[in-house]
């Protein structure tokens, strides 16, 4: 060790146990043999680092480096492609709506994600779709994901430019009125009825004398909450039949290319006309190739085998069954948007074949339907009364 630092040659990683271990570079190693034979020590390498060994190993073995090679290079090549779109967030816009509209920007699966500019097809979207208030296209590794967020749906008659009443939809009161455009019929604490009209498109015009010389059709337009008091009443039979699986399903696939479809299915295993049978469809591949602009899609169809047993509820099981459909209204109502205030149940039996579910549902509706201003509306009655006096 002493001869190495006299003739500048660096050792590094000294170990000493019954043997000396060290590290020395290649280029050193070749002084060393005249030092050992000095000093009568045979030297040993134990293994070899660095780049000229690690070449030689790859000469040796060059169908596994090729392969990986390889492997990295195809992965790099297929992640600079787009294999997904997803969509979010939509509820009044189908996902085949939005699929058209993103292909129709040559945005496609399989496209080269180079080519790709989120920014220009949330301004599209949004463009071509008014009612969708806020769009996200964002990328993440190979799946474009695309969240939308819809404004509240424009009435068909002001889309339109054209004049309408707001009427209400449900029998009940009247909890609060703001008037943004039109003209109020009805006042807080008013009973309504179905069909009547809340906020008039009508806007007379008067004159000098107080007297009404014009009518004006506008698109009513306000805030107004109707409190519902509606009265839930459901039959529940004894005697039901219930669906059991046989165990028997048969598969078909439906291939779509274009226009034409067929069908592929297993000759062994036949329909029984005679039978029933549930169908779950679920679509297995939905692609558009590019760049002809044809539709290939697989839609793999299950045929499961049922038969129906007449069977009886008992007391418990007509409860369960009776709260079910109460709770599937009180469902409907929350789903439709309305603000539900309270609501109460009771079951009791009718005769012995029927039992009835009698509740109330009290909730807030705040969205009003429209109805058209007529021309017969915007007649003035002074006007009309001379009229007939001229005849």
């Amino acid at each position: 060790m002493n001869m190495c630092r006299h003739h500048g040659i660096r050792l590094w990683n000294i170990k000493r146990k019954d043997n000396i271990i060290f590290e020395i570079s290649a280029a050193d190693y070749k002084k060393l043999p005249p030092m050992a034979a000095k000093t009568n020590i045979y030297p040993k390498i134990c293994c070899r680092h660095g780049l000229p060994f690690q070449i030689t190993w790859m000469k040796r073995n060059w169908t596994f480096v090729t392969g990986i090679v390889l492997f990295f290079c195809s992965l790099a090549f297929l992640s600079s492609f787009v294999w997904e779109i997803t969509y979010r967030g939509q509820s009044g816009y189908s996902k085949e709506t939005l699929q058209r509209t993103v292909e129709g920007l040559s945005v496609y699966a399989g496209m080269k994600r180079s080519r790709l500019d989120c920014d220009f097809i949330e301004k599209e979207i949004r463009r071509l779709h008014p009612q969708i208030s806020w769009v996200s296209a964002e990328e993440k590794g190979s799946v474009l994901q695309i969240s939308v967020k819809e404004g509240k749906k424009t009435i068909e008659h002001e889309k339109n430019g054209q004049s309408y009443h707001l009427i209400s939809p449900y029998n009940g009161v009247i909890q609060s009125i703001a008037v943004n455009r039109g003209t109020a019929l009805v006042k807080k604490g008013d009973k309504i009825k179905k069909g009547q009209i809340i906020i008039s498109g009508v806007v007379p015009v008067t004159g000098d004398g107080d007297e009404i010389v014009k009518k004006n059709a506008v698109a009513a337009k306000g805030n107004v909450e109707i409190l519902v008091q509606e009265k839930v009443t459901e039959e529940v039979s004894v005697r039901y039949q219930k669906k059991v699986y046989t165990g028997k399903e048969i598969q078909y696939y439906e291939v779509q290319t274009g226009s034409k479809r067929f069908y592929i299915r297993n000759p062994l295993k036949r329909l029984d006309n005679s039978a029933k049978y549930d169908i779950i469809t679920s679509i297995c591949t939905n692609r558009t190739i590019h760049p002809y602009e044809s539709r290939f899609q697989i839609t793999q169809m299950i045929y499961r085998e049922y038969q129906l047993i007449n069977c009886t509820y008992n007391r418990e099981e007509l409860k369960k069954e009776g709260m079910e459909r109460y709770q599937h209204r009180l469902r409907e109502v929350q789903d439709a948007g309305m603000t539900l205030m309270s609501h109460s149940a009771v079951m009791k039996q009718k005769d012995t074949k029927t039992w009835l579910v009698n509740g109330k549902i009290s909730y807030v509706c705040d969205k009003m339907d429209t109805k058209a201003v007529t021309k017969d509306e915007l007649v003035c009655e002074s006007i009309s009364e001379e009229k007939k006096d001229l005849q």
